[in-house]
């Protein structure tokens, strides 16, 4: 069995007045619910006016978090259910209230159970694999200009400087359903696996290479200060979030979270 340790940093940028984004990274204190659900990690990038983007990330993650932990179904299908459940509560906020008309947010989520890691996403937030000195993007992005790329009308290469890449096809809260991303059966982690969880304020800048060497050398936070540090020196016109974890056969170092983190009893 791996154990898991997490680090996080998160910020407005330099252009925007106030920060959109929320993270959670769970570890259960009670022992049968980490055993039966591991831990979860989550980045959502809100949208919307006012404080509406930041209502509907918010919501999102703590959504997300309590619903999951509450599903008796498998991993897959809790992750799945979880975001549902998120987009309806977001949506019907939507409705409810005039100053949050049109709110919505993207996620990127994953749990690691044991050994296996399950992700699902929904927008551009996305999930990357770090291993052996490579990386590996898991997700793909919810955008216009990506589906162009898998119909072959456009590299992945122009995709990543196309003006349009951050129009969303889809994101949570913005209908009363949505469909997801989901990993197909989940993937084994190897010992020194990392995950980086990131809102495009981060990958928008940072090439995927660039984030492979800087999140796979070093102690954790150092690594993901590092990231933050790369999106600010390129202008950070947007918030940029980090959730970096290493899967590790070390015990985990168990250290205070970031504000929004979720800890279940």
């Amino acid at each position: 069995m791996l154990d898991v340790e997490a680090a996080v940093v998160t910020h407005m940028g330099r252009v925007r007045t106030h920060n959109e984004d929320a993270i959670a990274f769970v570890r259960p204190s009670r022992e049968a619910v980490l055993a039966s659900h591991g831990v979860l990690a989550l980045v959502a990038d809100g949208m919307g006016g006012h404080n509406a983007g930041e209502r509907a990330s918010a919501l999102a993650a703590e959504t997300i978090a309590r619903a999951y932990f509450d599903s008796s179904a498998p991993p897959r299908q809790a992750l799945l259910d979880a975001i549902q459940c998120a987009n309806q509560v977001i949506h019907r906020a939507a409705r409810a209230d005039r100053a949050c008309r049109g709110m919505g947010t993207t996620c990127v989520v994953a749990a690691v159970s044991d050994d296996r890691a399950y992700w699902a996403w929904v927008g551009d937030s996305r999930l990357y694999l770090i291993r052996s000195g490579g990386v590996y993007r898991l997700t793909e992005d919810h955008t216009v200009v990506q589906d162009m790329v898998r119909l072959g009308w456009m590299t992945r290469e122009d995709a990543s400087l196309h003006r349009d890449r951050n129009v969303l096809e889809r994101a949570l809260g913005t209908r009363d359903s949505v469909e997801a991303g989901a990993s197909e059966s989940g993937m084994k982690l190897q010992d020194g696996d990392r995950l980086l969880l990131s809102s495009d304020g981060l990958h928008d800048l940072v090439s995927d290479i660039d984030i492979g060497g800087l999140a796979g050398a070093g102690a954790l936070s150092v690594c993901a200060q590092a990231l933050l540090d790369a999106a600010l020196e390129r202008g950070a016109p947007d918030n940029v979030s980090v959730l970096l974890i290493e899967a590790t056969s070390r015990p985990a170092q168990r250290v205070p979270g970031p504000t929004r983190e979720h800890v279940l009893a």
